[in-house]
């Protein structure tokens, strides 16, 4: 492979691990507590420990420990008594939490991070192996014998006799209360998310100490073009970045909502070596290798791998929306078809990790998707599929509230996937094929994650040369079957 001299930042990545048995190697690597019959290892973010004592609990998305019992939650936490380990799985799943059973051996463990699997599973006394294929059920993952909890899960594992036992149950699940949505007015639909967007956008700005900047990641469109104005027309001192690629890029369009705000566009040049080798990184934070998701994730993965945005700036991005409010939709004969396809679309991310916020709390980074925020998604998922899609445009309703506040042009720009915007994709495969020929994508992807594996075996979790891992990959995928 072709090799540019890139100026990476070195990311920290960041996890728990629960277990009842102890795990020598991650003791190196992470402070840990001693309960008796449980063994906890952590590495939160900068200046965060662990309460002294148990009763604790984790707040996964933020990996911060508390005393307190947080109750009914909506979010996924864990939480560690002297004899009994808890958790509540949020119900769109976006941090993932593992699990691991021995049960001749009555050995467990539960951990945030897959990459931690090649020092776990040696302790429980299980094998270390790839599953074969796509991983076939919602809690199947890229490893056999590790399993991801699903969404809306209760679990609380508790030694009980002598012996540690599992019970679970599950909650309702909010997606199903969609399947009639009632909000039949254009106008009124997307003026109402564009409210939740607002109030979002406020509720981060109260959160997030005075004097923060902000910044957005600005294509095009009118997702990233809406968060955008709204940060702006709220007063936050908001820098909005645009990404371009060899392949293509959406400077001119980003460069016009700008204008309109009177604030200044920050263009990001990638070059093809910057994305490629942007690869084992995306397939480390997600943990999936299915290749639409890799590709959406590799700009994001460019942008902080590289650190075009000041990592002291809190991020705003427009993730999310073409899943809430059918941008991506295939063509459909009837509403409940465009019903089904956003609440699939929603479904999907319950196991595909990319709005988690494990690469963020690796760079020590503050990343925020307003669209994904419950009100706004309950808003976007309230509204009828006639006013997301009408006379062949997607996101009719959001762009009709956004054409009360912009220009014509801007409000009704053609949509281009994330992932297109910049011609990313068919330039990442043009590339690929022109390093391994016409190889399955999804093969190449895993075998980057068995040579993350492999470096994670020997307690390298964060490793620094992405084309030794290219390279790896690469004869791995040469090999004959």
């Amino acid at each position: 492979m072709t090799v540019t001299s890139l100026v990476d930042l070195p990311p920290v990545s960041k996890w728990c691990v629960v277990t009842n048995a102890p795990v020598p190697e991650l003791a190196r690597l992470s402070q840990s507590a001693d309960l008796g019959d449980l063994n906890v290892y952590y590495r939160g973010p900068a200046g965060a420990v662990l309460p002294d004592n148990p009763p604790f609990t984790l707040d996964v998305r933020t990996l911060t420990a508390s005393p307190e019992d947080p109750g009914h939650t909506a979010a996924t936490v864990l939480r560690v008594e002297a004899d009994t380990v808890t958790l509540h799985i949020s119900a769109f799943n976006e941090d993932p939490v593992y699990y691991a059973v021995n049960r001749l051996r009555g050995l467990f463990a539960y951990f945030t991070d897959l990459l931690l699997a090649p020092l776990v599973l040696p302790a429980l006394d299980l094998p270390v192996a790839s599953t074969e294929g796509t991983p076939g059920h919602e809690r199947g993952t890229l490893l056999l014998g590790v399993n991801r909890l699903r969404h809306g899960i209760h679990t609380r594992t508790r030694r009980t006799g002598g012996a540690w036992l599992m019970e679970a149950r599950d909650e309702h699940d909010p997606l199903a209360s969609f399947r009639a949505p009632l909000r039949d007015d254009p106008l009124a639909a997307g003026e109402a998310q564009i409210e939740a967007l607002t109030e979002e956008i406020r509720r981060i700005a109260a959160a997030t100490p005075e004097g923060t900047g902000y910044a957005t990641l600005l294509s095009g469109g009118i997702d990233s073009g809406t968060v955008t104005y709204l940060a702006a027309r709220a007063g936050l001192p908001v820098t909005p970045y645009s990404v371009a690629t060899p392949w293509g890029d959406e400077l001119a369009d980003a460069a016009e909502l700008c204008a309109e705000l009177g604030i200044a566009l920050e263009p990001v040049h990638l070059t093809e070596d910057e994305i490629i080798a942007s690869i084992p990184e995306a397939v480390r934070w997600l943990g999936v290798t299915d290749p639409e998701v890799v590709e959406v994730a590799l700009t994001a993965t460019s942008v902080q791998r590289l650190g075009a945005v000041a990592p002291e700036k809190v991020l705003l991005t427009g993730y999310g929306s073409d899943l809430i409010n059918a941008g991506l939709y295939r063509p459909f004969d009837h509403r409940d078809d465009l019903i089904d396809q956003c609440l699939t679309a929603v479904d999907r991310t319950r196991r595909s990790n990319e709005l988690s916020n494990r690469m963020p709390l690796a760079y020590g980074t503050t990343t925020h998707h307003p669209f994904w925020a419950w009100p706004v998604m309950r808003v976007a998922l309230e509204t009828a599929p006639e006013c997301k899609v009408r006379e062949g445009r997607e996101k009719y309703h959001l762009r009709t509230a956004m054409g009360t506040r912009l220009p014509e042009p801007i409000a009704w720009r053609k949509k281009i996937a994330v992932h297109h915007g910049g011609g990313l994709q068919q330039g990442v495969i043009r590339r690929l094929e022109k390093e391994t020929g016409p190889v399955d994508r999804e093969r190449l992807y895993r075998a980057c994650f068995a040579e993350l594996l492999d470096r994670a075996a020997q307690g390298e979790l964060e490793p620094t040369d992405p084309w030794a891992l290219l390279e790896g990959a690469v004869r791995r995928v040469r090999r004959p079957h």
